[in-house]
């Protein structure tokens, strides 16, 4: 096999559907828990971040500021990361190794008791899934994202919406995929908080 024909293989595994879906479900999953279990601040879903960070600024909540500030800061950090990691390191599989360092930090924060403060968890989390999230963006060729949902389900209604109104055939593929991903993850949040009843903060043991 050439090497063209090997990176177009890579290329193709990275943006299959049940890869994208499977990321999004985690995405969920680690939203759902880091804001039941700490400090209702979400890792990934910054556009939140930024209300409970005002929120917190008007209720004089030094602890939430700072909680929702860093993850904000770590999240962005974790973006700017796979840019230079993507420049250095000459592999087709860089994108595999992104996925360790919130493997890494799930485990690790599994067995954290509930003392340790949650701006030292959360922002760790959202550092972790920023860089999956820069990682993996494409589901069969078009750009999607796994750690939040708005975008999905907006192009998913937007896809439905000229698939069946505009009777533009070409759209179902898309239509399909977003809204694949919407449920993958709003599955992920359900089953995270459902599992958070029984696990608590170990739930991201598994």
């Amino acid at each position: 096999m050439n090497l063209r024909n090997h990176s177009s293989l890579h290329k193709l595994f990275y943006s299959l559907r049940q890869l994208a879906c499977a990321l999004t479900f985690c995405g969920g999953f680690i939203d759902a828990y880091t804001y039941i279990q700490r400090g209702h601040t979400l890792s990934a879903g910054q556009t939140g971040n930024v209300i409970f960070f005002s929120s917190a600024l008007a209720d004089h909540n030094v602890p939430g500021m700072i909680n929702r500030a860093s993850t904000f800061i770590a999240f962005s950090l974790g973006l700017l990361l796979v840019g230079l990691f993507h420049k250095y390191v000459k592999s087709h599989y860089w994108r595999v190794f992104c996925l360790f360092p919130i493997l890494a930090i799930c485990i690790v924060v599994g067995f954290l008791p509930k003392s340790v403060p949650n701006y030292y968890i959360v922002p760790a989390i959202a550092f972790g899934l920023a860089i999956q999230n820069a990682s993996f963006s494409k589901i069969e060729g078009m750009g999607y994202n796994n750690a939040f949902t708005t975008g999905n389900l907006k192009k998913s209604v937007v896809a439905w919406s000229a698939f069946f109104f505009g009777e533009d055939k070409s759209k179902h593929t898309a239509a399909v995929n977003y809204m694949m991903l919407t449920i993958a993850f709003a599955v992920g949040a359900i089953i995270s908080a459902l599992l958070q009843k029984l696990l608590v903060l170990k739930t991201t043991r598994i």
